[in-house]
């Protein structure tokens, strides 16, 4: 292969990075571009039902492999409808690489009237500057000479800053033919790291550690995001201090390991945890999302002077010191690498107060204080399990996982209807357990209410066809309580249109008698206690329906406890629209 067509390099080299599988939506600015992908030995097309969702599947692809993922659209109506989803992967930092079947050069330079365009005389660019806030690089290509180097450049960029790129590629250059030296040499996707600045980082970390009394760390997602969880899981173990998390970075460290404390968000922490975190008098704090959704509404505080902050690509010493060109997976190992056991501190893991029993927990019916846990206790080892925002993103946290459990979920971004196409996206990804550093295959277990789902409900047919085998738990309370929590608790808003599940799997084709196996409603704890025992739910072969009906005004403690933090009112406002509003009070931690 002395040369080869550009529309080919550019599938060869977003494998060899790898991605195995490709998503999207056909179009005829985009067609041949993908005949392509059949050429690349390893990888897959993988059509979605629509654009926004195949952004959505690479998303979730992308952060269950630690890695990147990869959806094409075609110029200016596909492009524009997954620009929702390229938002979500910039904003919370997920490589998602998008190539864009754009109109030829010479219709561009034309400024022709073509469809999927505007205007009278269109700017066929117009749409790439509508993303441009929503990608950290493009190659926007207008000649075969140089295209190669562009490609190469933006897919580092990705993978160097973990967010989404663009690669536009007009529909006359795909076939046009480059040199194919260039795939000799694989891409190097680690971030450029200054040595001396990793160095010096890595020792005034350890400094301030070795001189502390009661030293504790905290991990965040983006940690996951830019591909550090052995070197933390490593340092944890080394270390030997206390570890907190966040909602987002929940599961990263085991929740069974014995350093771990709990989920640090402030206020809406569980009993002991905020005052365990507050009694520290050293946080290591690594890869921190603060967002409010993620840090309880800003309730979670941790002063400058006594926070190591290990961002993801410089060090903070308390405010005082930083270091640049520092990346977070150098950062880590060098620490690793100088760290020494005997200088530590020996720290006494904190002792928290019992967990609050809920007033409703005689309950017969299923209830969002005992569903979490119960939920939990299903999991079996390297199950990922995918959060919708809504109840289920508030009250997964609350339970704590077994050990090599994944968690996803886009609580920052918190655009509803993503979990359903992100799922899709992650049992793709897992179908190549070499892909995932040789992880045994797990379940996927998307949790998503009644009213996300329909946003998105198109890609189970996808599950259907691709004879995946996801369970999804599908939490029917009557619309969107997460959204009458806020405001509106009554206001016909917040109502979704009702639909009868048992319907879903027939007419997403599935034979009849095969769809009515793998349905299954509970409305009362022991029914959701029989359908989590079933064979067909611990083992799937199949997509497997689980309903859970649930009251309308149940809401997990932990989004009740954020929302009420927003204003002085808003408890207040809760309570007589007849939620129930835990009052959380800050119980100490007791140290030895």
């Amino acid at each position: 292969m002395a040369t080869i067509p550009l529309g080919r390099y550019l599938w060869e080299r977003i494998h060899q990075c790898g991605v195995n599988h490709i998503f999207g939506v056909p179009g005829d600015f985009n067609l041949t571009l993908l005949d392509h992908v059949y050429d690349v030995l390893g990888l897959e097309w993988v059509g979605n039902t629509n654009e926004l969702n195949a952004a959505y599947a690479a998303d979730g692809y992308a952060r269950v492999r630690n890695n990147a993922g990869c959806l094409v659209t075609t110029h200016g109506v596909g492009e524009l409808s997954a620009l929702n989803g390229i938002g979500g992967a910039m904003t919370e930092q997920v490589k998602v690489i998008h190539v864009v079947g754009q109109t030829s050069r010479q219709m561009q330079k034309d400024r022709m009237m073509i469809h999927h365009s505007i205007g009278f005389s269109p700017d066929h660019q117009v749409f790439s500057k509508a993303s441009k806030d929503f990608r950290c690089a493009a190659a926007e290509l207008q000649s075969e000479k140089g295209a190669v180097e562009e490609i190469d450049r933006v897919l580092r960029e990705c993978f160097v800053q973990s967010k989404p790129v663009y690669i536009f590629f007009p529909i006359d250059l795909v076939d046009l033919h480059v040199s194919a030296e260039g795939l000799k040499t694989p891409l190097d996707l680690e971030p450029k790291a200054d040595e001396k600045s990793v160095d010096e980082a890595a020792t005034a970390i350890l400094d301030a550690l070795y001189n502390s009394k009661r030293p504790a760390i905290f991990v965040d997602c983006l940690v996951q995001r830019h591909n550090a969880i052995s070197e933390m899981k490593q340092l944890v173990d080394k270390l030997a201090i206390p570890v907190f998390t966040s909602n987002m970075g929940k599961g990263i460290i085991d929740e069974t390991h014995q350093y771990y404390v709990g989920l640090y968000n402030g206020t809406a922490s569980a009993p002991g945890v905020q005052s365990a975190a507050e009694q520290t008098d050293l946080l290591i704090v690594v890869g921190n999302l603060p967002s409010d959704t993620n840090s309880g509404g800003f309730t979670r505080r941790i002063p400058t002077e006594k926070a190591v902050a290990i961002n993801t690509h410089d060090v903070d010493i308390k405010g005082q010191k930083t270091y640049s060109g520092a990346p977070i997976k150098a950062v880590l190992r060098k620490v690793l690498e100088q760290a020494s056991k005997e200088r530590v501190p020996e720290v006494s893991m904190p002792k928290l107060p019992e967990k609050t029993v809920e007033d409703d927990a005689d309950s017969k019916m299923i209830t969002q204080s005992w569903i979490w846990d119960r939920l939990a206790e299903s999991l079996q080892a390297h199950d990922v399990v995918i959060g919708e925002t809504g109840t289920a993103s508030f009250g997964i946290p609350d339970a704590t996982f077994p050990d090599d459990i994944t968690w996803i979920t886009q609580t920052y971004y918190g655009s509803i209807g993503y979990a359903t196409p992100a799922a899709f996206g992650v049992d793709i990804g897992l179908t190549d357990t070499k892909a995932v550093g040789g992880r045994p295959r797990g379940r996927t277990i998307l949790v998503t209410g009644d009213g996300s789902l329909m946003l998105t409900v198109q890609e189970v047919g996808n599950m259907v066809k691709q004879k995946l085998a996801p369970v999804i738990v599908i939490i029917n309370n009557a619309g969107y309580t997460i959204e009458r929590v806020i405001h509106g608790a009554r206001q016909s808003y917040n109502d979704i249109v009702p639909f009868d599940y048992r319907h879903m799997l027939p007419f997403f084709s599935m034979p009849e008698a095969e769809a009515k196996k793998n349905f299954h409603r509970a409305e009362t704890k022991a029914e959701l206690d029989e359908i989590l025992k079933l064979g067909s739910v611990k083992q799937p072969k199949t997509v497997q329906i689980v309903e859970v009906v649930m009251d309308a005004m149940d809401v997990p403690w932990r989004l009740s406890t954020q929302v009420a933090s927003r204003a002085p009112g808003a408890a207040k406002e809760m309570r007589e629209a007849g939620f129930k509003v835990r009052e959380v009070k800050k119980e100490e931690a007791s140290w030895s």
